[in-house]
C-alpha cells in the first residue's frame, strides 16, 4: 500500500561500531545536547554507584539556592571529620577556613573535594543534612531522573545511592545550562583566594581528557567534566565536548584500571572510553536533514476522490538527524508505522493533514519517526461517491439480502393488486339477456 522513495540497505549503525571498539566501562552513553540523539549506549539505563559524580547535582542544589556566591562559608570540624577512615578524595580545607561559595565549588567540581560537599550541604540546608539530599532527589525527580537516588552530597558508596549513565547525562545538560557551573566545569586549573587560614593556591581538574600532559587520554574537544571512583563505583567520568558547532556529552560509568597497552602503567578506562567515543563521533558524524517536506515519500488509496484514486503522502516538515558523515537518501529508508496507517482515506483531504507516522531507518535501525501529511488537496467528486456507494452497497450481502426481499415484498403487492381489481370487476359485472330469456325470468 505504501511506498518510499529510500531503498538502499545502509552499512553497520552504530551499535556495530561500538561492537568493535575496544571499551572498558560497564555503562556507557554518548548523547548529542544540541537535540538529545542518542549515539552509542551501554547499560545505560542500568542502576550503578555514581561515586564523585554525585557532586553534579550537589553543586547543581547549591547553585540554584544560593544568590550570593562570594559568601563567605565557615568550614566546620564535623564537615571534616565525619570523612575520618573513608578514603576520601580531600581538598584540603580546614576547620574554621572562610572559603567564598564559588571557591567551594570549584574545590567541589575540580578535585572532587568532599569536605567542600559536606560544608555546603550544611550551608545551604542550614545543618540540616537530610533537608539538603531531600533537595538533590527533588532535582532527580523534576528532570525526570527516575532510576537516581541520592543519600549523601559526596558520592561515598551506599547501597542506596545510585544513578544511570541516561539520568547523568540528563543531570549535565541541565547543570550547563546554569553559567557558573559551565564556567567551572570548563577550568582545568583555577587559583582559590587566599582564605584566613590558607595562602593562595592553585587547583586541577581531576579529568584526564583536560590534561594535555597526558597523551592517553587528552582530547582537544573536552571542554569540561567531572570525575569519579570508588571500589565500588570503579572509574568513573562524565564529560562535554564540542567541535564544528557539535555538542556531545559523553558517559562512562564502572570501569576499570588496567594496563591496556602494556606499558607497565594502569590506565583509566572511563577516560579511554569517553576519549574515544567523543573523536569517532567529531571524525564520523554529521548533521543532515532526512526528511524534506517537497519529497514524496508515500501513498495511500483514497475513495470518493474527483481526479485521483490515491493520496500521495510527504514529510510534516524537514527533520535532521546525526548520521554518518556521507550518508544520502541511498542509505535511509522511510518506513510508514503499520499500526498508524488507514487502509485507505476518504475525500475530501486538505493538505497539510496528518495522515499516518513513519520510520526513518539507517542500517535497519531507527535514527526517528516523523508524521507524514497529505501531499496535496483532493476534492470530493459527488458522481464517485455515488457510483462508489452502490458499488460498495451492491457489494454486501445484507443489501442482496435486502434487494431479494424488496423484489419479493413487490411480487406479492403485484398479485394482490391484481386479485383486488379482479374481485371489484366482478362486483361490478352484469349479465346480458336477450328477450325470450327475460321473458322466461319473468
Amino acid at each position: 500500500m505504501l511506498c518510499s522513495f529510500f531503498c538502499v540497505p545502509a552499512g553497520a549503525a552504530y551499535d556495530d561500531v561500538m561492537e568493535s571498539m575496544e571499551l572498558y566501562s560497564d555503562c556507557l552513553l554518548l548523547v548529542s545536547s544540541d537535540n538529545s540523539e542518542v549515539i552509542f549506549e551501554k547499560n545505560a539505563g542500568k542502576q550503578t554507584s555514581p561515586a564523585s559524580l554525585t557532586k553534579v547535582v550537589t553543586a547543581i542544589v547549591v547553585i540554584e539556592n544560593c544568590k550570593d556566591l562570594n559568601q563567605l562559608v565557615t568550614v566546620t570540624e564535623s564537615a571534616i571529620r565525619e570523612l575520618d577512615g573513608t578514603g576520601s578524595s580531600l581538598g584540603g580545607l580546614q576547620a574554621g577556613e572562610q572559603v567564598s561559595v564559588y571557591d567551594l565549588l570549584c574545590n567541589l567540581l575540580m578535585q572532587s573535594a568532599n569536605e567542600a560537599a559536606t560544608a555546603l550541604a550544611d550551608y545551604v540546608s542550614g545543618n540540616d543534612r537530610a533537608k539538603f539530599v531531600g533537595m538533590m532527589n527533588e532535582v532527580a525527580e523534576r528532570l525526570g531522573c527516575s532510576n537516581s537516588h541520592f543519600v549523601n552530597p559526596h558520592g561515598l558508596d551506599d547501597d542506596n545511592q545510585y544513578v544511570t549513565a541516561e539520568d547523568m547525562a540528563k543531570f549535565v545538560s541541565h547543570a550547563m545550562t546554569l553559567p557558573v557551573f559551565e564556567e567551572i566545569f570548563g577550568k582545568f586549573t583555577y587559583t582559590l583566594k587566599a582564605t584566613n587560614l590558607q595562602e593562595e593556591r592553585v587547583i586541577r581538574n581531576t579529568n584526564g581528557m583536560m590534561n594535555s600532559a597526558v597523551e592517553d587520554y587528552y582530547c582537544e574537544y573536552v571542554k569540561g567534566g567531572k570525575t569519579g571512583s570508588t571500589s565500588i563505583a570503579g572509574r568513573c567520568v562524565v564529560a562535554v565536548a564540542s567541535n564544528d558547532g557539535y555538542n556531545y556529552i559523553g558517559v562512562a560509568l564502572n570501569s576499570t584500571m588496567q594496563d591496556v597497552d602494556n606499558d607497565g602503567v594502569n590506565e583509566n578506562g572511563a577516560f579511554l572510553d569517553c576519549k574515544e567515543m567523543f573523536e569517532w563521533a567529531f571524525k564520523n558524524i554529521e548533521l543532515v536533514a532526512i526528511s524534506d517536506t517537497t519529497k514524496i515519500v508515500a501513498q495511500i488509496p483514497v475513495k470518493y476522490a474527483k481526479t485521483t484514486d490515491y493520496l500521495t503522502l510527504s514529510p510534516a516538515e524537514t527533520v535532521y538527524s546525526l548520521v554518518p558523515s556521507g550518508t544520502d537518501s541511498s542509505s535511509l529508508l522511510v518506513e510508514p508505522v503499520a499500526d498508524t496507517c488507514p487502509d485507505f482515506v476518504r475525500a475530501p483531504v486538505k493538505k497539510g493533514e496528518k495522515i499516518c507516522r513513519a520510520k526513518v531507518l539507517y542500517a535497519g535501525k531507527v535514527i526517528k519517526e516523523i508524521d507524514l501529511v497529505a501531499s496535496m488537496d483532493v476534492e470530493i467528486g459527488i458522481f464517485s461517491f455515488l457510483g462508489t456507494l452502490v458499488k460498495t452497497l451492491a457489494s454486501s450481502w445484507i443489501f442482496r439480502i435486502a434487494a431479494v426481499a424488496v423484489i419479493a415484498a413487490l411480487v406479492i403487492l403485484l398479485l394482490i393488486r391484481r386479485k383486488r381489481s379482479r374481485d371489484k370487476a366482478a362486483e361490478n359485472s352484469y349479465r346480458v339477456l336477450n328477450y325470450n330469456d327475460f321473458m322466461k325470468l319473468k
